[in-house]
This record gives C-alpha cells, sequence and structure tokens, in this order.
C-alpha cells in the first residue's frame, strides 16, 4: 500500500507535457471569462419574448454578426452547432430525406464524423465513391473521373486531421464546377470539414467556392460542445426536430456561454494567427530535423505546421504512445476520435498509400501556441531515445 502511493505522488510530481492539441485544445483564460460573463449578463432564453429573452437572442445574434465578419460571410450562412461533428451530420443527413437517390463523393481521408456515413448511405440505396488521396492529397482528376450526372455532394476536408496535409479545396470547387458547366448538370454540393484549419491557417470561405464548412471551437482554445456551421445552400434541411432555433437547421437553446466563449477564441486566434503560425512552424521545423531517422508522413509542403504525424519502424503506435507517456509526454495514436475504434486512422494512411506496417505503428503529435521549445526538446530527447533501444 505505502510502495503504491509513493507511485501515485511521484507520478503527480512529474510534469506532464502536452502534444495533442489535434484532439482538444486547452480552453483559454479570455475565452473562460467570456463565458463566465455571457452566462452571467444573459440568463435569458434567447427564445423568450421578455427582456431577458430578448437582451440574450441581441447578444447572439451580435455575436454572430461578429463571427460572419471574421469569416468573410453572411451571417445568416451561420448556424451555431455542438461542434464539427455535429455540423458534418447536419450536411450528411439532409441526403436521407431525399426520395431520389444519387452519388456522393468522399475523400478517402475524412474525419470518422464524415467517413462513417458512407455504410449508413449505401444501406439507403446511395452510391458512395471514395476517393484515394497518395501522400494525404486528393488528386483533381481523380474527382474529375468520379463526377457523374448522379453526383449531389462532394466531401473534402481542408486541413487532415492525422497528417496535418492542406487540400487545394478550391481548385477541386473548380473541378465540380466546370463538370457541372460542361454536362449542364444540378448543382453539386461540396462540403469541407476545417476544423483544423480555423485560427491555424488563412482561407478564404467564399473564395473557395464552397457551400458549406464545419468548425469546431475546442480546437483553437475554446470550449468543448460549441461549434459553428458555414452554410449557403437553403435545400439542407436538418434530420433534427424541435424548435425553430437556428432558422430550424439546429433546434435546442443555444449555448450562449459556449458561443461566447468560441467567439473570443476565434477573434484571440486570428489576431495573433501569422505569431502563433511563425512559432509553431519553428517547433515543427526542430521536430522533423531531430527525428529525421524516422519516417514521417506529414509532408514538408502544403500541410498544417501544428500537426506532425510520423512512425517508430518496429514499435506499433499503442505502445509507442504509452511508453511517451510513461515520461509524461502525451501524443496521440491517430484521431481522438478513432481511438476507441481499430483501424480507422490506419485507413486514412493506407488512403494515403503508406504501408500497412507503418500505419500501425503511427503516432500524431500536434502543437499549440503554448507549445514550448523546451517541451518539443524534451520529446525529440525521449523519441531519440526510444529509437536507439528498439533499434
Amino acid at each position: 500500500m505505502q510502495k503504491s502511493l509513493h507511485c501515485r505522488t511521484m507520478w503527480a510530481m512529474r510534469e506532464i507535457r502536452y502534444f495533442d492539441n489535434a484532439a482538444t485544445t486547452s480552453m483559454s483564460r479570455s475565452a473562460l471569462d467570456a463565458y463566465t460573463k455571457a452566462v452571467v449578463q444573459y440568463r435569458g432564453n434567447p427564445s423568450s419574448l421578455h427582456q431577458e429573452g430578448r437582451d440574450a437572442k441581441a447578444f447572439l445574434e451580435q455575436t454572430r454578426a461578429d463571427l460572419a465578419g471574421l469569416l468573410g460571410v453572411d451571417p445568416l450562412s451561420l448556424t451555431f452547432t455542438s461542434g464539427a461533428t455535429e455540423s458534418n451530420a447536419i450536411i450528411l443527413n439532409s441526403l436521407i430525406w431525399k426520395e431520389r437517390k444519387g452519388q456522393v463523393i468522399l475523400s478517402g481521408i475524412e474525419h470518422p464524423s464524415v467517413s462513417e456515413y458512407a455504410r449508413l448511405l449505401k444501406q439507403l440505396g446511395w452510391k458512395v465513391t471514395t476517393l484515394a488521396a497518395p501522400n494525404g492529397f486528393v488528386q483533381k482528376e481523380d474527382l474529375q473521373k468520379a463526377l457523374s450526372s448522379e453526383t449531389r455532394l462532394v466531401c473534402i476536408m481542408l486541413v487532415n486531421n492525422v497528417v496535418g496535409t492542406i487540400q487545394d479545396v478550391g481548385g477541386l470547387v473548380e473541378v465540380v464546377r466546370a463538370f457541372e458547366s460542361e454536362h449542364n448538370n444540378r448543382k453539386i454540393h461540396v462540403h469541407t470539414d476545417a476544423t483544423q484549419a480555423l485560427g491555424k491557417i488563412r482561407f478564404d470561405l467564399q473564395a473557395m467556392g464552397i457551400d458549406s464548412a464545419s468548425f469546431s471551437a475546442h480546437k483553437l482554445h475554446g470550449p468543448r460542445g460549441v461549434g459553428l456551421l458555414y452554410n449557403t445552400n437553403a435545400g439542407i434541411e436538418s434530420l433534427s426536430r424541435g424548435g425553430s432555433q437556428e432558422r430550424g437547421l439546429r433546434p435546442g437553446t443555444e449555448n450562449i456561454g459556449g458561443i461566447a466563449a468560441m467567439h473570443q477564441a476565434v477573434k484571440d486566434a486570428f489576431h495573433s494567427l501569422e505569431e502563433n503560425y511563425k512559432h509553431v512552424s519553428g517547433l515543427n521545423a526542430f521536430l522533423r530535423d531531430k527525428l529525421s531517422a524516422l519516417p514521417i508522413f506529414s509532408p514538408s509542403e502544403h500541410c498544417s505546421p501544428y500537426i506532425l504525424a510520423l512512425a517508430h519502424p518496429k514499435l506499433p503506435s499503442e505502445v509507442f504512445t504509452r511508453l511517451l507517456f510513461d515520461q509524461g509526454l502525451c501524443v496521440s495514436s491517430g484521431s481522438a476520435c478513432s481511438n476507441n475504434a481499430k483501424q480507422k486512422s490506419q485507413s486514412v494512411l493506407t488512403a494515403m498509400a503508406f504501408s500497412a506496417q507503418l500505419a500501425k505503428n503511427s503516432i500524431r503529435i500536434s502543437l499549440s501556441k503554448d507549445t514550448t521549445a523546451e517541451d518539443v526538446e524534451i520529446l525529440a530527447q525521449a523519441v531519440t531515445q526510444l529509437i536507439l533501444e528498439h533499434a
């Protein structure tokens, strides 16, 4: 008993260094303050007609307008949700209402909140085409070949959550629009999961020409359980039913505190985007240099510096991550949404044409503005030692 207590005490004294920011980030003080202020000041339900409700509604719509200004879009195109998973679900679930089935095109490297719909849609009679993404990039010619007169939806994520590759979504949308024009085809809805992009890289929703995009607050130091759906397609219909909140697209009382905190987190991220990008790029370059002996999945170009995926030639990812955690280092063996279901992150890597064995041995290091040079130095030393011990 005394030995067990001693071990727990020693562990509690060990400093934890966190490298799983693509899964979730710590909530910033400014976001937490915004949350507290909003829930104290706006206690009314935004759907209520009394003054407290009207005040909450005015605050909600002003926050929506401010976020729309930051994103350069119409406020009416923004719907508050519980996060990117729900935002993705709204777009994909809308297909269930359609009597006439068609084709859906997904990239092979989508987040599970998108890719897991393939089985359901197939059972409902939809044709689902999955595009390969060699080295993490969807090819325009592959998309062009996959398009048909039956295509109704194309989903291609902006920044991949496993390796960080940045897709040329605007260029891929151009392929879709050219097909529509050349074949006198009905408009095809193009959706992108932009969760890992918000507040980390510059992008222009309108310039990309997409119809919808999803975001989560907790990826950029906001709270868990709140996000955004950008959508310009009036034909999208929610499967969830309830009140008329969010124009009926996302019924349920809005999370005023979470929305306020997300707003603050986005403002902070946009204000310091270049500074944070430069800081994280330096950390990423350091790790690439120190760990160059290992296979690195994340390409050096057209890739978010916030994510670095690599593998140990001999250690399975579960063992690799556990050995690092034993030293107080938190990394991931893949997407957090895949860790409870084997093979999902591995399938993303195999869709990128990496070997199955390396995919099984992969880990993901994900950085944030709070990651320090000392943090990455200690991580690099620990990984280097594991390379020597398991050569």
